[in-house]
Order: C-alpha cells, then structure tokens, then sequence
C-alpha cells in the first residue's frame, strides 16, 4: 500500500466495513455504493458542493494521525 511508503490516503467509500477488511487505515463513510462522490437526485450546483465537502473532509483525514485504521464518519 501506498501508506507504507509515507505517503497518507483517505479511501471514500459506501461499504466501509469491506474498507477496513482490505487494509485501508483511513476510511471515509460516503454517499450510496453506486454514487461515491457523487448524488444524481441533487442539482448540478449542489452536487458540486457537496463533493467538494466530501473532498476537503477527505484531505482532511490524510492530514490526521492514526494509530490504527479508523473510519471517519461523514463529519
């Protein structure tokens, strides 16, 4: 993985759980399995908004020191 090189990664993910079984350390809940990033019932503009909270929380969540894996609840 990536993270045993120094480099931190956030995976954004719907199926958390299966997540955590393949290794990832920082996990962030999101959106529905076929809409990771994204949600069609929304209009363009706030679907824009709400993916770019999606990003920015999962910057956030490289930026933040783990002992171990941890799932980032949709904060």
């Amino acid at each position: 993985m990536i993270e045993k090189h120094g480099i931190p990664v956030a995976m954004v993910t719907a199926m958390t759980a299966m997540a955590k079984v393949a290794g990832a350390n920082r996990i962030l809940a999101s959106g529905l399995i076929p809409h990771t990033l994204g949600d069609p019932t929304r209009s363009p503009e706030d679907e824009f908004a709400w993916r770019k909270r999606q990003v920015t929380k999962a910057v956030k969540a490289t930026a933040t020191a783990i002992p171990e894996a941890q799932i980032f609840p949709d904060w």
